[in-house]
């Protein structure tokens, strides 16, 4: 009778371990695509050319615009035993964006945040993403850093080659585990060419 007890424990506890075991979930939020893959040609201030009746004079002005671009996240839920009616996904609420010059190592730039609310829904075939553009580089952020260095046309130049490292975070909309992945994308900042009869959209 002892001996059957104890073979009874042991399968429950067995039984019990493996449930618990074949219950855990895995997730991984993984950033698929930053711009598709290419550079971003970043143009530090956009000219307009226009003539002032009053003043009987061209007159040349100029604004910073912010550069965005594509960006492609996938979130994977695995793991057995899912509760298949719940829409499991990652609530993303904020990208932090470094800075790092590829030109001279020495040079630094201060990071900027991104606070966002996207909703990246799982998919266990690891075949879907959710797209969305954002900021990678806001016009606030050029002004200051690049500020200095905007010249008229037509005098074009490069002034940095960046990469940026941007890393996305959130939690899990079931489990409230924190989630984050990270994308790389290259800038290249510069006096780029400008239509002065216009400003750019």
């Amino acid at each position: 009778m002892r001996r059957s007890l104890f073979g009874l424990l042991t399968v429950v506890a067995v039984t019990a371990l493996f449930f618990t075991t074949g219950c855990e979930r895995s997730s991984v939020l993984r950033v698929a695509s930053v711009n598709e893959g290419m550079s971003l040609a970043s143009d530090i201030a956009d000219f307009y050319k226009y003539f002032d009746k009053e003043d009987s004079e061209w007159v040349l002005i100029y604004q910073v615009l912010p550069d965005t671009c594509e960006i492609q996240l996938q979130y994977v839920e695995i793991g057995a035993g899912l509760p298949t009616w719940t829409p499991f996904e990652a609530i993303i609420n904020k990208a932090t964006i470094s800075y790092k010059s590829l030109l001279d190592p020495a040079v630094t730039y201060d990071n900027e945040v991104v606070p966002m609310t996207y909703y990246v829904m799982a998919d266990q075939t690891n075949k879907k993403t959710t797209k969305f553009f954002m900021t990678v580089a806001s016009a606030s952020w050029k002004e200051k850093t690049f500020g200095d260095d905007i010249a008229d046309p037509p005098d074009y130049d490069l002034l940095d080659k960046v990469e940026a490292t941007i890393k996305f975070s959130g939690w899990d909309s079931v489990s409230l585990r924190t989630v984050e992945a990270q994308g790389k994308l290259q800038i290249e900042f510069g006096n780029l060419y400008d239509d002065p009869s216009k400003f750019e959209k």
